[in-house]
């Protein structure tokens, strides 16, 4: 099974990680990920957003970044295999 820093990495430029705003506003950032219906788990889906949310603190060093509640396919609904993960990004002090 494949982990969540796979996920991110493989998913790098798909995802909008490789493409993020700059600018020293806030921003509200929406990343998608591609996770198979059969692979995903609440653990799973947690973690990629951790990765994720670190590499957006690496990228906006300095910033707060807080996530927004996981949007997209969960576990047993059925709805497909895309995750969208919600960030938003404090302003620059």
């Amino acid at each position: 099974m494949k982990g969540a820093e796979a996920y991110v990495n493989d998913q790098w430029h798909s995802s909008g990680l490789a493409n993020l705003p700059e600018g020293e506003q806030g921003h509200c950032i929406t990343l998608k990920f591609i996770i198979p219906r059969d692979t995903q788990s609440t653990g799973l889906i947690t973690h990629v957003c951790e990765v994720a949310q670190q590499r957006l603190s690496d990228f906006y060093e300095g910033r707060q970044v807080t996530h927004k509640p996981v949007q997209g396919s969960v576990v047993g609904d059925g709805s497909g295999d895309g995750i969208n993960l919600i960030f938003d990004v404090a302003p620059a002090k």
